[in-house]
């Protein structure tokens, strides 16, 4: 399993192998979060990775206050903010689709709802879903 936002590896298997001399790799943080799901955690770029329909089971436990918010989620300002960053920077469109962890089929990004200025990665295959970092939390807000 490989980040698909850092490229780092995601496993569980703690080394490489013989051929590399047994180099540590990046491991994959699983997260146990309130809703009663396990989410899939990158350690390096903070991402995480949710199978199908564990997103409404969170959604779900947000909209009936089961959960607390765990950091400062980012208000929707400061996203609509960076989005227009990006398109500024040009970065917007030209990044390629990402490789989804779970199946390795192509990942579609869209915007979470309408003025949410969420982007939220979609595996056209499996259907699970990529947040990177604070997403959730973001998301979380808004379902409450």
């Amino acid at each position: 399993m490989e980040c698909p936002r850092c490229k780092l590896d995601l496993t569980n298997d703690p080394y490489r192998g013989a051929g590399e001399r047994h180099h540590r790799r990046e491991r994959l943080e699983t997260i146990a979060h309130e809703a009663g799901v396990e989410l899939d955690g990158c350690t390096g770029c903070g991402g995480v990775f949710l199978d199908h329909g564990e997103l409404a089971k969170i959604q779900n436990a947000a909209a009936n206050g089961e959960t607390k918010p765990t950091r400062t989620p980012t208000t929707a300002l400061q996203r609509v903010y960076a989005h227009a960053r990006e398109r500024g920077a040009g970065t917007e469109g030209e990044a390629a689709a990402l490789v989804c962890p779970s199946c390795g089929g192509e990942m579609a990004a869209r915007n979470w709802g309408f003025g949410s200025e969420v982007m939220v990665d979609t595996c056209i295959e499996c259907r699970g879903v990529w947040l990177d970092f604070g997403e959730l939390d973001a998301l979380e807000d808004l379902f409450r």
